[in-house]
């Protein structure tokens, strides 16, 4: 193989801040604002051209762990900013209740309004927004994160940071800076092209549940139509159009690549000829897209799992199901495992009713790195736990955590997050309005209306 060897290149430093934040989704938006909100000057720097990650460029139809179940009761276990991205959507006149399904909930909603909702946070808390850039270098010195180095239309730059928050999804920066990460391409979860139909008779398909789409979709599999997946969430949010999470893409059997360019990009197009698949099973075997035609696909393939960073403390399975609980937890989760895999099917594993395990801050401290915090789908946990970690709520949650310790060990204790009070970064999580599970949660009726607190 061939190598070009390149001449050192000197790059400019455009920026110094105290938070550098990486990565715009739902846990780098509640970082960034978190930060700000602590009196840090903050920076937060996106390869796509707007804000929101998976809920704006993949789209998901709802936004997933915000919830967890008691009986027919709904319990709100993400909150503080979370609960301002919600009222947030309210004011846009989105419809901001819970939708009840299986055993669990979710929140429906509109992806160009978390765009807007994003704009107008940055703006107001003064958040300088670098768009359209790729971090490409960590800045690591004596094993401290101090920034990175990105590329994009306007050259190579970097950020000098006091701390570092990486939620770019992928663990870039932590994987960049040396730290530990796991990433087993033969037992990862399946990435999927999330699908929008126009031309929909909603009032029939919201007759339809699970169950019986899964029988129209096996029916469709019988005839002949070549589905990797027959069961899935849909969301209609008016007369004509539905949103799908339904399609599973692979390379030969096998989940693509996601750290690799040429398999992702194979996927890329591999999703998008599923979705006119999906649309002729649709049409022909489903009731109510008899007149159903592509509306559109997310700008980018939804990826479950990629790296998962080595933490101090690594998230297990028996931790989630067992409803674990820590002394440095950071946010609350009920969603269940949800492992998408091979075959047509997704595996969920439900949580005892009622329950909830605590986030526990050390998943979100890359092991043998300072200066440095991960926050969202790459935080610390085994492939299982992450099939229940990594979904928006939980991000939101993480995200807030990670960017006010962040901004903590930046004012005081020179960008060491390790030195921080956990119980200080717990108590001002408290008063921002964060659930931390220590007691019990508000809930909605099983209407979704507010039932109260039942403390």
């Amino acid at each position: 193989m061939r190598h070009l060897i390149e001449p050192e290149i000197s790059t400019e430093f455009r920026h110094d801040v105290d938070v550098l934040v990486v990565g715009g989704g739902a846990a780098g938006m509640a970082a960034a604002v978190s930060a700000a909100r602590s009196g840090a000057r903050v920076m937060l720097v996106e390869k796509m051209g707007f804000l929101g990650g998976t809920l704006t460029s993949v789209t998901l139809g709802s936004i997933c762990g915000l919830y967890g179940r008691r009986g027919d009761r709904v319990q709100r276990l993400v909150r503080g900013f979370a609960d301002e991205v919600v009222q947030r959507l309210h004011q846009r006149g989105c419809e901001v209740q819970p939708k009840v399904w299986l055993q669990t909930a979710s929140l429906p909603y509109h992806p160009e309004p978390i765009k807007l909702i994003a704009d107008d946070l940055m703006r107001e808390e003064g958040i300088e927004v670098c768009l359209h850039s790729l971090a490409v270098r960590a800045i690591v010195e004596e094993g401290q994160v101090r920034g990175a180095v990105f590329e994009s239309i306007d050259g190579r730059w970097a950020v000098r940071a006091s701390c570092v928050v990486d939620a770019s999804g992928d663990g870039q920066i932590a994987a960049l800076a040396g730290a530990e990460w796991e990433c087993d391409v033969d037992d990862l979860q399946f990435p999927t092209t999330m699908i929008r139909f126009g031309g929909v008779d909603t009032a029939v398909v919201d007759q339809t549940d699970r169950a019986a789409l899964h029988r129209h979709l096996e029916a469709a599999v019988a005839a002949g139509y070549d589905l990797p997946r027959t069961a899935g969430g849909i969301f209609s949010f008016n007369d004509s159009v539905v949103h799908l999470n339904i399609t599973r893409v692979s390379n030969n059997g096998k989940p693509p690549d996601p750290l690799s360019t040429s398999e992702m990009s194979m996927a890329e197009v591999d999703g998008r000829r599923m979705a006119e698949l999906y649309l002729a099973a649709f049409r022909d075997h489903v009731p109510g897209y008899e007149n159903a035609w592509l509306l559109d696909t997310g700008a980018q393939i939804g990826v479950r799992e990629s790296r998962r960073i080595t933490g101090d403390y690594v998230l297990t399975e028996q931790d989630v199901l067992g409803a674990a609980r820590f002394d440095d937890a950071i946010g609350c989760c009920a969603w269940p495992v949800e492992e998408h895999g091979a075959d047509r099917a997704t595996r969920w594993v439900w949580m005892e009713d009622g329950t909830f395990y605590q986030i526990p801050w050390r998943c979100l401290l890359p092991r043998g790195r300072e200066g440095l915090i991960v926050a969202g789908r790459c935080a610390s946990a085994t492939h299982v736990a992450q099939a229940s970690l990594r979904v928006a709520g939980t991000c939101f949650a993480m995200g807030e955590a990670a960017g006010l310790g962040a901004a903590m060990a930046a004012a005081d204790h020179g960008g060491l997050v390790r030195s921080i009070d956990v119980q200080h970064l717990q108590a001002q999580l408290t008063t921002r309005g964060a659930f931390l599970g220590r007691d019990a949660p508000e809930e909605f009726d099983d209407h979704g209306q507010n039932a109260g607190s039942k403390q």
